[in-house]
């Protein structure tokens, strides 16, 4: 039986079956130190699925990559630094090394939210305007989700306990920025991995909203 599932259907169980044992993990008390240390590793298998499902490995893809992920962690690292952009905040430990401050795994956050967004719009229309102004909508729409875990997780933590609006903005006019650059190289994403990695970060951190 095990034989006649694709390569790319195995990933997406393998991914999966990692969130939900993370979710059962983050929301028992008892295992959440154990699971916790273990973010970066999640996050870095979520970009590892998502390019094994796309299989795309063009130098153009590639290159649209890297700007994606300097442009996510570039804005990232210029607002711990100065308070500027987002508002006051600093990064824990939990989602690993860091430099300026700025977890690395926080550019490969951005890279695979970034793709999946705009693969979940460009499964329902291949129009321009529309890959460029929903998917922030999408990836702003999810951090009013994940910023109250992450802070009780401590992935980071506000002045004063207090998630500015400022942060919201400053996340739409980001991902409008990096999705207007995307859609600049017009690639053809995998819409079945954006569904599955946009999903299950809904599902995930929904669950830890009530469960935390």
């Amino acid at each position: 039986m095990i034989k006649n599932i694709s390569i790319e259907n195995r990933w997406i169980g393998l991914l999966l079956i990692v969130y939900f044992v993370g979710l059962i993990g983050m929301s028992v008390p008892s295992l959440r130190s154990l699971f916790l240390p273990l973010t970066p590793l999640n996050l870095l298998l979520t970009l590892v699925v998502f390019y094994k499902v796309n299989k795309d490995f063009s130098e153009r893809f590639l290159i649209l990559s890297l700007l994606v992920f300097t442009i996510g962690y570039s804005v990232e690292a210029v607002g711990v630094a100065t308070g500027v952009l987002f508002g006051n905040y600093q990064y824990g430990t939990p989602l690993g090394f860091k430099v300026f401050e700025t977890p690395i795994m926080i550019g490969v956050n951005w890279l695979f939210l970034a793709f999946s967004s705009y693969g979940v719009v460009q499964y329902f229309t291949k129009k321009t305007f529309w890959l460029i102004l929903l998917p922030p909508f999408l990836m702003v729409g999810l951090d009013f989700l994940v910023e109250p875990v992450a802070m009780k997780l401590g992935f980071w933590s506000w002045e004063n306990n207090i998630i500015p609006f400022q942060n919201y903005a400053m996340w739409f006019v980001t991902s409008l920025f990096i999705h207007l650059m995307i859609s600049l190289f017009k690639p053809k994403i995998n819409s079945k991995i954006s569904f599955v990695i946009f999903g299950v970060q809904i599902v995930f951190f929904s669950v830890l909203n009530l469960a935390l």
